[in-house]
């Protein structure tokens, strides 16, 4: 199976995803005024490396190993809370530190997790719809 074309497709969509979201984001803020006392840029390189490992090792798991295609899904959801561990343990510095973040820059912290967790659910759909 020639998995050239899905794995650089993929490739190509989260790198254009975190270029364009990122840009987008400041460009919110900017309009709204909001100064963060941290850099978004981290979050969005974070999301988008650890989606860009995800997603292309899940595209080549079901074709290198066909007998763990009926177990994609759960290891998804395993990968999951290991992202989220691994990004709290990436910015436990901020995230424990004594500081009273508001709203907008606690929001500012989850959005770039949600965009790439939304399109790594849909690349594991993809995946579980081709096999079925």
């Amino acid at each position: 199976m020639n998995l050239t074309k899905p794995l650089l497709t993929t490739a190509i969509v989260i790198i254009a995803l975190a270029v364009v979201s990122y840009f987008l984001h400041i460009g919110a803020l900017y309009m709204l005024e909001v100064q963060l006392p941290y850099d978004v840029l981290d979050f969005y390189l974070f999301g988008g490396v650890s989606s860009l490992i995800i997603c292309l090792t899940f595209i080549t798991l079901p074709a290198l190993l066909p007998e763990l295609q009926d177990k994609v899904g759960y290891m998804f959801l395993f990968t999951i809370f290991g992202k989220l561990f691994l990004w709290a343990l990436f910015f436990k510095n901020l995230l424990f530190s004594e500081t009273v973040f508001s709203r907008m820059e606690r929001l500012s912290m989850l959005i770039p997790i949600f965009i790439f967790l939304i399109y790594e659910v849909l690349v594991i759909v993809k995946i579980l719809k081709k096999e079925s």
